[in-house]
């Protein structure tokens, strides 16, 4: 049997973390952290991870500082982001695609959407270091 992918859930809401462990732990091993400065610490300390999924309006380090923090790292610029906010707006939505999100889902979200979201990421990826020969 596969072990589960491990979920970085970087969030400062308690609810929207409790709704996303609640709809995710049955499939993938959740780890939710408030903050990307949490969450950075945590994929440093060796810790696995597997996607992360993190608001952009956070304390201490915020959504779009997370993406550049990992996306300028040579140990983990390949990690997927998917991004969860308010910000419905397209303009945003390009900038942290253009930033090096993975994916972008607006709150309030379905979360068996953004389950599926998590799951298609994750093909995409798997098949891409497939086909990588690092």
């Amino acid at each position: 049997m596969k072990s589960l992918y491990h979920v970085l859930i970087a969030e400062d809401d308690p609810f929207i973390r409790k709704v996303l462990r609640q709809t995710l732990k049955d499939d993938f091993e959740v780890i939710t952290k408030e903050n990307g400065i949490e969450a950075v610490s945590w994929i440093e300390e060796g810790n696995p991870v597997d996607i992360i999924l993190s608001d952009i309006q956070m304390p201490h380090m915020d959504g779009k500082d997370l993406i550049r923090t990992l996306r300028s790292s040579p140990l983990f610029h390949k990690l997927p982001i998917i991004i969860l906010s308010t910000y419905s707006d397209s303009a945003t939505r390009i900038d942290f695609l253009k930033l090096g999100a993975d994916d972008y889902v607006v709150k309030p979200f379905n979360p068996i959407e953004v389950k599926a979201k998590i799951l298609a990421v994750l093909r995409r990826a798997e098949a891409s270091n497939a086909g990588s020969s690092n």
